[in-house]
């Protein structure tokens, strides 16, 4: 009888531990596939976006100057631009959001420039005009920054001006998270819609904007792993991580209106924050892409009269729009009026800048 028993439990947990493997093996297995959905290359067609080539800006803006740069960051040559004179003093590096590229804060940028700064920008891994089969990760834009970082201590015309870092979104948890490197002339962060740490904005999105909720907390252990893999010793380090471990002038800047980075927010962190040159924006009513758009009513106006065209051309062919149509469209739209910036928010980010 005895022996019976044994041999059922032994098959229960044999059965058990299938399970267990099954369910590991799934689990790592959706991980990578969503993983690589998310991560994916992040290329350009200019024909069918509201933003501006080089070529545009330079026809746009005759009067700045523009270098073409490159530098290495894991393997991957990255390819940007440094903007303005050579006589300009200050440096401001700007670090874009996941999806979009260098050139999709042509209107932030250019604002630095008339503010007197030279300006670098670059398309990060898997973006643009940069090379890499995709993005990687949540943590990459941190790896990217720090090599562009490094490729300017190197540069004998650059490594001696004090730089200014200014980031949105995965560029926001960039500008933030490379203070956990040694990096000198760093003489201001400004983070805006920036979230604090790889594993806590990938569990906000798993629950939130993915819709997997309580699902989410079954899968993201193996979901971490695999980013573990692909970001190595930086998957660790956190915006928080890096602020206090630094005594750089810190601005982060968060809309209360944004579904895209919230919970795991700078701003939301900012309880744990020891640096005592933190300081934030809290913006009424402001969305993720919003806290650095435009709020004047003229310029509010035109873009709801542009996406409301485009909204009716999407219905009249059934979202298939013939490419010849679309580019027609895009060739109309007044960009640099339709990218307009938010006077408000920018001019707290120069004044914080100025004063540090």
């Amino acid at each position: 009888m005895k022996n019976k028993v044994k041999y059922a439990l032994s098959i229960v947990g044999i059965i058990i531990a299938s399970l267990i493997l099954l369910y590991m093996v799934c689990a790592f297995i959706v991980s990578k596939v969503l993983l690589d959905q998310m991560f994916g290359r992040a290329d350009c067609d200019y024909e069918l976006t509201t933003d501006f080539t080089d070529e545009d800006i330079e026809n746009l803006r005759p009067d700045i100057k523009r270098f073409a740069i490159e530098f290495d960051s894991n393997g991957n040559t990255l390819h940007g631009n440094i903007w303005g004179d050579a006589d300009k003093e200050k440096l401001v590096i700007i670090s874009h959001g996941i999806g979009g590229h260098a050139n999709g804060y042509y209107n932030e940028m250019m604002y630095f420039v008339d503010d007197g700064y030279r300006v670098l920008t670059y398309d990060c891994t898997g973006t643009c005009t940069s090379d890499g089969k995709g993005t990687t990760g949540l943590s990459q834009s941190a790896t990217d920054l720090h090599n562009a970082l490094l490729f300017v201590e190197s540069n004998t015309e650059l490594k001696d001006l004090p730089v200014y870092l200014f980031g949105h979104s995965w560029g926001g948890h960039a500008v933030a998270t490379v203070l956990n490197y040694e990096h000198k002339n760093i003489k201001a962060v400004a983070s805006v819609a920036g979230y604090n740490s790889n594993g806590g904005i990938m569990l906000e999105w798993m629950k939130g904007s993915m819709g997997m909720g309580g699902f989410s907390y079954l899968v993201f252990p193996f979901a971490a792993i695999c980013s573990y893999a692909e970001a190595g010793t930086t998957y660790n380090y956190t915006a928080v991580g890096g602020i206090n471990g630094s005594d750089i002038p810190v601005l982060a800047v968060q809309g209360d209106c944004d579904d895209i980075v919230w919970q795991d927010s700078i701003y939301n962190h900012r309880d744990e924050i020891t640096n005592d040159k933190f300081e934030f924006k809290l913006i009424e009513g402001g969305t993720h892409n919003g806290v650095l758009s435009s709020d004047d009513s003229e310029i509010l106006k035109y873009r709801e009269n542009i996406i409301n065209e485009y909204k009716t051309i999407r219905e009249k062919y059934n979202d298939n729009i013939p490419r010849e149509v679309d580019v027609e469209f895009f060739s109309k739209i007044e960009k640099d009026k339709f990218n307009g910036i938010n006077e408000d928010t920018m001019t707290a980010i120069k004044n914080f800048f100025d004063k540090a």
